[in-house]
This record gives structure tokens, sequence and C-alpha cells, in this order.
């Protein structure tokens, strides 16, 4: 029984990966990620200035 629940569970958070790997909101997470990775840098190298 723990080993079908374990399974259900696992094979559930596989198909969640690929979902947001497919889905839009994902690649809105990502491009937010990069304005954020590209601000602080700005950042960065204006305070090394």
């Amino acid at each position: 029984m723990k080993v079908l629940i374990g399974s259900i569970i696992v094979v559930l958070l596989l198909c969640l990966g690929v979902w947001l790997i497919i889905s839009p909101a994902f690649t809105k997470v990502g491009d937010t990620a990069k304005k954020m990775k590209k601000k602080l840098e700005e950042d960065k190298n204006g305070i090394e200035k």
C-alpha cells in the first residue's frame, strides 16, 4: 500500500514538472528571473565603479 501511494505521488510530481515546463506561466517566471539577474548585475557593476 505504501509503495502504491509513493508511486502515485512520484507520478503526480513528474506531471506537475512537465506541466510547468509546457505552461506559459513558467516562461513568465523565467523572464522575471532573467530581469532580476540583469538588474542585480547592473547594481553590482554600478557599486564597483
